[in-house]
């Protein structure tokens, strides 16, 4: 089963709806945003960290956030987090970088949210593959993905 139909399966068992939209491949937060004709700050941005310690979480963020290294760290209960390698990506989320979903990695991850993603309605985040994008509500996403929260920057 690929990772899309993982997370699919994952919200209809979970009864959340959601929307599925086809695309042209994107790569980057901006060209998702302007594929679907919304802002990008209601894409979803999801990076696989790696923490000073040596294992991985996921940092969800506003598609037109930054990433804070320190904000990130300290959620992670480390001194530092630096981008995994992308081999490390493909084996425990099952995606190439670019396209991570927030939930349903092949290994289970941490995941670390922003809390600017609780303020808004709706998001569109890449379920593993960069020319589909799946549209849920926030509350139902954060339930999804049990995560730990940084620190309102």
């Amino acid at each position: 089963m690929s990772l899309q139909e993982t997370i699919q399966r994952v919200l209809d068992e979970r009864g959340v709806p959601y929307e599925v939209f086809e695309h042209e491949p994107v790569y980057t937060n901006p060209a998702m945003a302007e594929a679907l004709m919304v802002s990008q700050r209601e894409t979803v941005k999801s990076l696989v960290v790696k923490t000073k310690e040596g294992s991985l979480a996921v940092v969800v963020l506003p598609g037109d956030a930054k990433m804070d290294w320190k904000r990130a760290a300290s959620a992670a209960g480390t001194k530092k987090v630096s981008f995994a390698k992308p081999e490390a990506v493909a084996e425990r989320v099952g995606c190439e970088v670019g396209c991570v979903p927030p939930f349903g990695h092949q290994a289970p991850l941490p995941v670390i949210m922003d809390p600017a993603l609780a303020r808004l309605e709706y998001v569109y985040f890449n379920p593993g593959v960069h020319d589909v994008s799946l549209k849920v509500s926030t509350q139902d996403l954060i339930a999804l993905c049990s995560p730990s929260f940084m620190e309102e920057g």
